[in-house]
């Protein structure tokens, strides 16, 4: 006979329908319900174990702050301040801390401590080399100001001043060299406002030139066959065509053997007086033999423009 096994018994109503209607009493008040508070939503139960373990978290980290932990990087430790030395009369330049944040890897927090240095290496020299100072506000703002003169400096200065003046060199100061650059900039500006307004004063005095005294009178039935000519000589014309040595060149237009003279057939020769007589006051049979030879010049150069423009 074997051992009897004791299992779960049931101890409610045996009736299903009456297990049902229980079971619906529990959650009869929520189904189809408004909340309590519309604009309120609940925090899922998820979200408030997180929140409560980050906590957690945060007091521990707290608590490992306050008794200080040895793990932890931190150039306070071993930062020493320097006593004031007699002949000091200006406050040495804080040291800055470093001190490794949460999460940081050593390896990280030496490269980053690397980088401050080099940079405030960097700024020494930059303030040495032009003797000014770097002064940063609460915000960050850095703004550059001229450094006190010191006493030593200032006497290797003077004594250099007073060795270059023996040789005739002026040694000024940065304000001297400042003030000089200030005033070369505004004469430059004020220059061309100068140059303007003198020629505007030069254009007022000079006298204007009335054009209605000029009147050419032309009497009733006068004909002109030919526009004036100008009797005068052009300077640069003559000091182009005068040799260096003194003797002045011949002008010859017309001489060269220009493109329409080669189609044509004609020579580089020039015309003869008897010609230009004879062209003057040309007879009819010479009129009729002109016209001729210009409509053949005229036809000829149409060709050639033709031909240019073809090819």
């Amino acid at each position: 006979m074997g051992r009897k096994i004791k299992g779960s018994h049931h101890h409610g109503a045996k009736d299903p329908e009456k297990q049902r209607q229980n079971r619906e009493a529990k959650f009869k008040s929520k189904i189809n319900n408004r909340p309590g508070k519309e604009d309120m939503q609940e925090i899922p139960k998820s979200m408030k174990i997180m929140m409560a373990a980050r906590q957690n978290l945060n007091i521990y980290k707290r608590d490992r702050k306050d008794k200080g932990d040895k793990s932890v990087l931190d150039s306070a430790r071993h930062i020493t301040q320097e006593p004031w030395m007699p002949g000091m009369k200006k406050p040495l330049k804080p040291i800055p801390r470093f001190k490794q944040r949460d999460g940081e890897h050593k390896r990280a927090f030496y490269y980053r401590m690397h980088n401050t240095i080099q940079e405030m290496k960097s700024q020494r020299d930059y303030e040495t080399k032009f003797k000014v100072e770097i002064q940063r506000d609460q915000t960050g703002e850095s703004r550059v100001v001229d450094a006190e003169v010191d006493e030593v400096d200032a006497e290797a200065f003077k004594l250099k001043k007073e060795k270059l003046a023996k040789k005739g060199i002026v040694v000024r100061t940065k304000e001297e060299k400042r003030k000089l650059r200030r005033e070369r900039e505004k004469a430059r500006k004020n220059k061309g406002k100068k140059g303007k307004s003198n020629k505007s004063n030069e254009e007022e005095d000079e006298p204007t030139i009335d054009f209605s005294t000029f009147n050419d009178s032309v009497e009733f039935g006068e004909v002109v066959h030919a526009p004036p000519t100008l009797q005068y000589k052009n300077k640069k014309i003559e000091a182009a065509a005068t040799q260096s040595d003194g003797q002045a060149v011949e002008r010859k237009p017309g001489r060269g053997d220009l493109l329409l003279k080669q189609k044509l057939g004609g020579g580089a020769a020039g015309v003869s007086k008897k010609a230009k007589k004879a062209m003057n006051k040309p007879s009819l049979a010479r009129q009729a033999v002109m016209e001729k030879e210009r409509e053949r010049v005229v036809d000829a150069y149409r060709a050639l423009k033709a031909q240019r423009y073809a090819s």
